[in-house]
């Protein structure tokens, strides 16, 4: 080969050398707004879990109140509390299903 074929075969690599040594570096550009935040599940993300903590919670009032002999005003509310928590969470269940 002759020396004019080798100048032409390391031309482009030293070309390449040459720009990236030469060149001057980008700015690094910054978004203007921060990310949002990442989505979060509303509610419950195991409903099942939180019916079946809810019937728990049902089981042990109804073993309280099993043993009175009439229900007073405070049973009385509670049992209604725990009425309200299993109607929201049978809707909730209706919407998954």
């Amino acid at each position: 080969m002759s020396p004019v074929q080798y100048a032409l075969l390391f031309l482009p690599a030293l070309v390449a050398i040459v720009l990236v040594v030469t060149r001057r570096p980008h700015k690094e550009r910054v978004l203007a707004e921060t990310a949002p935040p990442p989505a979060r599940i509303s509610g419950d993300a195991d409903p099942i879990a939180a019916l079946d903590a809810l019937l728990e919670e049902l089981e042990g009032a109804t073993v309280r109140i099993a043993g009175a002999d009439a229900l007073d005003e405070r049973a009385v509310a509670e049992l209604e509390r725990l009425a309200d928590k299993l109607e929201a969470a049978a809707a909730s269940l209706e919407r998954v299903g």
